[in-house]
Order: C-alpha cells, then sequence, then structure tokens
C-alpha cells in the first residue's frame, strides 16, 4: 500500500468522489473550466454575458478599464460553494478555487509575472468579526502561493463608515456607495498588481480599490475573482 497516496486523496466538494486534496474531482473541474464559455461572448472588461462582443452597459456608462478574470459563474450549483466558503467556514475551499483560477489562467496563457503583487478586498470590521476570517484574504494567499507571486495584506484599507448594505443598493447606488471606500495606507511601487475579491457583481468595490492603489502609485491594476453573477 502507497501511503503516500492515501495522504493526498480528498473527495471533491462539488460531487463528493475521490479527488487529490484540495482539489475538484477531474470531471468536476473540466466542467467548471468550460462552464465559463457556456455564455459567450462577454464583457470585455468584467466577463458579464452579453447578446454582442464589447462592452457592458455598465462599463462603457462608467468607463471601468479594469479587467477581471473569474473561475465560474456564481450560478447553481457552483454558487453554493462560495456561500459554504464565505459564511459555513469551510476555508479549504481557498485552496480547490485557487487550482482552478490557476488552470483558468494557463489555459488563457494569462498567467502573473511573479513580481505580480496580489491584495485581496480588506473585510469591514463587522463581517469580520461575524466569520473570523475574511474570504478574499483566505483566497489570496491561497492563490500567491499557487502563482508564486507576492501578497501584500496591509496596504489597501477600507474605510468604516456605515454604508447601506450594497445587496440593497441600486446597480448606480452601489457605485456612488463604494466611490472612497477604499484607501492605501502608504504610497506603493507596484508595478502590476491583482485585486482580489470573492463575488463580482456591479464592479463597484474593485473599481474602487483599483482607483485607489493607481492613486498611490501602482502603475497596471487587474483584478481575479472567484465567482462572477451572471446578472447586475
Amino acid at each position: 500500500m502507497n501511503i503516500f497516496n492515501n495522504l493526498v486523496k480528498g473527495v471533491c466538494p462539488l460531487c463528493r468522489e475521490s479527488a487529490t486534496l484540495g482539489q475538484f474531482c477531474y470531471a468536476c473541474k473540466e466542467d467548471i473550466l468550460a462552464s465559463i464559455h457556456y455564455h459567450s461572448p462577454r464583457c470585455s472588461y468584467c466577463q458579464l454575458p452579453l447578446n454582442d462582443k464589447g462592452l457592458c452597459d455598465n462599463c462603457h456608462y462608467y468607463h471601468l478599464s479594469l479587467t477581471v478574470y473569474s473561475a465560474f459563474d456564481y450560478a447553481p450549483p457552483l454558487d453554493s460553494l462560495v456561500l459554504r466558503f464565505k459564511n459555513n467556514g469551510q476555508t479549504h475551499l481557498s485552496t480547490c478555487f485557487a487550482q482552478l483560477i490557476f488552470e483558468q489562467l494557463i489555459k488563457k496563457n494569462h498567467l502573473p509575472d511573479k513580481r505580480t503583487v496580489l491584495i485581496p478586498i480588506p473585510s469591514k470590521k463587522n463581517s469580520l468579526k461575524k466569520r473570523a476570517y475574511n474570504p478574499a484574504s483566505l483566497f489570496a494567499k491561497s492563490l500567491a502561493k499557487k502563482l508564486q507571486c507576492q501578497l501584500d495584506l496591509s496596504t489597501l484599507r477600507c474605510r468604516q463608515q456605515a454604508n447601506a448594505d450594497q445587496k440593497t443598493l441600486s446597480r448606480l447606488d452601489r457605485f456612488v456607495s463604494s466611490r472612497d471606500q477604499y484607501y492605501c495606507s502608504r504610497r506603493v511601487n507596484y508595478t502590476d498588481v491583482i485585486l482580489i475579491d470573492d463575488i463580482l457583481t456591479t464592479g463597484s468595490t474593485l473599481e474602487s480599490a483599483s482607483r485607489a492603489l493607481l492613486a498611490a502609485g501602482a502603475q497596471n491594476v487587474q483584478a481575479i475573482v472567484i465567482a462572477r453573477t451572471i446578472t447586475t
């Protein structure tokens, strides 16, 4: 009996069949990687499914220029995995999501340079108190390890003013609410930054964080999320 093989065996978080520890099984992984192409074409920046090639109304109207990569669409059954990761303490899923993004970037020939700095979207204090962890930070740590990139967990900060719950706001109100939500604690000399978050809806959070980093000296900012909603 090969003891090492037993140590690296795990269970696929989606179908519960045997899989390499910290990964989806081969069948589920291939289905997930292909699922991002089911809705095509997509917005050139935020990956929202569209009827025609180009930019979605959101990115066009607000002049957004932040390119976002996602592992999959936030839709059943995969949305339940994200919720388990965010709200049920199943933090081990960060490794599974990082592996998906890693393979997605390989397929697209978009692996970042190892000098690229990964920066997670910081949690608000009430969210951090409720969960006891920041999902974006855990995902960023797993992804930085997989990509062998640098990680910055302290520069990007979140203003703690009492904004309305983003889930209750319209698209326009989300952008207004998030406009000055993030700031940097210091100047940076990063050439390439990748913002990390769990779910992308309108892109207002990522856009606000991107503006803060560019104002602090970052030259180029992109983003990676676990999942992208298929509506805004």
